[in-house]
C-alpha cells in the first residue's frame, strides 16, 4: 500500500510484483502499469530467474520496500546502474533492505532508528489517506473492527465471535473468509480495498501489527489494540507493537493472552474518553504528513 500511495503521485511509473498476487490487483484498481514476476516463494533460484527475465526500460531510480519480491528488482537496478532507494516500513530494518542499504542511494524510514546514517531520512509512510469521508461507508458503522491482515488470522477471527453477542463486530478476515462468512450478528468481508474510509466507521480496531495498517489507523486516529502476529520475519510486528505502546499509540495483547487479557481492556478504551483521547493525541504525534512528497523530493524525479 505504501507504493501504492506513492505511485499514484508519479507520471511515469510502473509497479515490479509478484505475478497474480494482491498487489496485481490492486494496480489494475488504480491504473498504475505492472509488470508481474512469477516468484512464488523466497527460493534463491527463483530470484535469480525472476532477475534474468526482468526488462526495464528508460528506469530512472527503483524504490522497494524489501522482502523477497523486491530483491530481483533491486539487483537489476544494481547490475544496470539505476540508483536504487529503499523504504523501511518498521522499527527494524529487514534483512532485504539491510542488504541492500550499502548500494542504496538512500534509506527513507517510517520510524526512528537506532544505528544512524547519512543516507536515512525519516519521512514517515505513503498512506491513502487524503479525501476520507464518513459518508462512503456509513451503513457500516461498528463497535469494533477486528482486522487480521492481508493474509487473515484465525485467532482474530476466532474473537469476533467470542464479542459478537456484546458489541457490533465488523471482521477483515482475509483468507479466512469462507470459514467465517456466517457468523451471527458479525459483518464479514475477505478483503477491503479502500481500509482508511473504512476504519473511520469503527469506535475501537482491533488488528495484527503490520505497518501498513497501523499506520493508516494512526493516520485517521482510531484507538487500537495490536496483537502481532508470531510468525513475522525478525518478529517485526511484536517489536512493532511495542514501540507503539511505549509512545501511548496502541495496547499490546499477545496472541496467547487474547482470551483473558482483552475483554476488561476492551471495554476500558471504549468507555474511557481519556484514555481514548490520549491514545489519539499519542497516534498523532507518531504521524509525519506529506511523506509522499518528502520521498519525491528526495528522488527528484
Amino acid at each position: 500500500m505504501p507504493l501504492i500511495a506513492l505511485s499514484k503521485r508519479l507520471d511515469d511509473v510502473c509497479y515490479v510484483g509478484a505475478y497474480d498476487s494482491l498487489e496485481e490487483r490492486l494496480c489494475l484498481k488504480h491504473q498504475i502499469p505492472f509488470q508481474g514476476m512469477k516468484l512464488k516463494n523466497n527460493h534463491l533460484l527463483g530470484i535469480i530467474k525472476c532477475f534474468f527475465k526482468l526488462r526495464l526500460k528508460n528506469v530512472k531510480a527503483i524504490i522497494a520496500t524489501g522482502g523477497y519480491v523486491s530483491f530481483p528488482v533491486l539487483l537489476y537496478g544494481i547490475f544496470h546502474r539505476i540508483p536504487i532507494y529503499l523504504l523501511e516500513e518498521n522499527v527494524i530494518l529487514g534483512k532485504t533492505n539491510r542488504f541492500f542499504s550499502k548500494f542504496s542511494k538512500k534509506v527513507f524510514l517510517t520510524y526512528p532508528l537506532k544505528e544512524r546514517k547519512k543516507k536515512y531520512k525519516i519521512t514517515g509512510l505513503p498512506v491513502l489517506t487524503r479525501n476520507l469521508s464518513y459518508q462512503k461507508y456509513a451503513s457500516c458503522s461498528t463497535d469494533i473492527l477486528i482486522i487480521g491482515g492481508s493474509l487473515g488470522s484465525r485467532p482474530l477471527c476466532n474473537l469476533a465471535k467470542e464479542l459478537k453477542d456484546q458489541y457490533k463486530v465488523s471482521l477483515i478476515a482475509g483468507r479466512y473468509y469462507e470459514d467465517y462468512k456466517d457468523i451471527p450478528n458479525v459483518s464479514v468481508y475477505e478483503y477491503i480495498d479502500d481500509l482508511p474510509n473504512f476504519m473511520l466507521q469503527a469506535k475501537l480496531i482491533i488488528s495484527r501489527a503490520g505497518a501498513s495498517t497501523t499506520y493508516e489507523i494512526f493516520s485517521i486516529g482510531k484507538p487500537c489494540i495490536l496483537v502481532p502476529s508470531l510468525n513475522t520475519s525478525q518478529n517485526h510486528q511484536y517489536l512493532n507493537a511495542l514501540y507503539f505502546e511505549e509512545r501511548g499509540c496502541t495496547r499490546l495483547v499477545k496472541e496467547q493472552d487474547l482470551e483473558k487479557g482483552v475483554s476488561s481492556l476492551i471495554q476500558y478504551l471504549l468507555y474511557n474518553k481519556e484514555a481514548m483521547g490520549n491514545m489519539i493525541k499519542n497516534q498523532h504525534n507518531l504521524v509525519i504528513e506529506n511523506s509522499c512528497e518528502k520521498i519525491i523530493e528526495e528522488i527528484g524525479i
